[in-house]
């Protein structure tokens, strides 16, 4: 019994962590699509910076802790990470070809119709992870 109490709280813990992990690059990214100095060339590559820096955060620690996580959750999760890592390449490469005045409304716009619903589902996927085991079938039978 013991092992199971430690298992879920394991799994919790990683759940947990796994959130805030999904969840940061999406906010650093809608942070750099709004910035509002557009001229502020350190601002920008400082925001640029953050988003790439919780992307390597997220890949980094993601592998320890995908052992705790269902096969399907993971698949999900990596997902995610792949797009969330080729839209931040195509908008990087966007910004040094026509700057970021010009791209800026992209980033918010492909960000949020391209990675949210995948973060969406990510989360629903964590969420899961979490829920009680259904109880069997022949147990909710009633003896007559």
């Amino acid at each position: 019994m013991r092992a199971v109490e430690n298992d879920f709280t394991g799994r919790r813990r990683v759940v947990a962590e796994m959130r805030a992990m999904i969840a940061r690059p999406y906010r650093e990214f809608i942070a750099w699509g709004t910035l509002y100095d557009v001229h502020n060339r350190g601002e920008q590559a400082r925001k640029r910076g953050q988003v790439a820096s919780s992307l390597d955060d997220l890949q980094n620690r993601y592998l320890p802790r995908s052992m705790w996580l269902e096969q399907g959750t993971r698949k999900k999760i990596e997902g995610y990470m792949e797009k969330a890592r080729t839209l931040f390449e195509d908008l990087s490469g966007g910004v040094d070809d026509l700057g970021y005045a010009r791209v800026r409304s992209d980033i918010v716009r492909r960000v949020t119709r391209e990675l949210g619903p995948l973060r969406r589902e990510v989360e629903a996927a964590l969420g899961a992870e979490l829920a009680p085991p259904e109880q069997s079938r022949w147990r909710l039978r009633r003896r007559s």
